[in-house]
């Protein structure tokens, strides 16, 4: 019986060590790995959420809106300054181009410590059948003191947002 008991406690001494070895492994790897492979950023980098719907007006008969809404924030280790957000509606059944500059002359904290909200609507005649519209997000910001700078995203009502 007294050798069961060592068996027994070897056998848990082993798996504690080897589950031990396992934990800070993964914990010093994982940590050399995350800074060998996630580079420090630098400037600016910008992250997006963008939703975007098109449907029948309200209270206007005959009428479709197109509304985007979003929120823009800096996640970089530096200050954006001078932001400007221009929502592009490209709307090929009309043939139309409407820009709508919704935010201008904002700036934005780094690290995400702070974001920029914007909604923007386009009204237009339906269509039958229907067809959809596309939008553009641009966002156009000053970098190192006069050094200019843009970034688009394209969206569709019917699909997602992209780079």
């Amino acid at each position: 019986m007294e050798r069961k008991i060592k068996i027994f406690v070897i056998g848990v001494m082993v798996a504690a060590i080897t589950f031990g070895v396992i934990i800070v492994g993964n914990v010093v790897l994982g940590y050399s790995f995350y800074n060998f492979t996630e580079p420090k950023v630098n400037g600016m980098d910008i992250s997006y959420d963008v939703v975007c719907t098109q449907g029948a007006a309200e209270n206007l008969t005959g009428m479709e809106s197109v509304k985007v809404y979003g929120t823009v924030r800096n996640t970089g280790n530096e200050e954006l300054k001078n932001i400007a957000v221009t929502v592009i509606f490209t709307d090929t059944a009309h043939d139309k181009v409407v820009r709508q500059t919704v935010v201008e002359g904002v700036d934005l904290l780094p690290d995400g410590a702070a974001s920029i909200e914007f909604d923007a609507e386009y009204l237009r005649e339906l269509t039958i059948p229907k067809t959809s519209v596309d939008e553009s997000i641009q966002v156009n910001w000053i970098e190192d003191g006069g050094r200019k700078f843009s970034h688009t995203i394209v969206c569709d009502s019917e699909r997602m947002c992209q780079n």
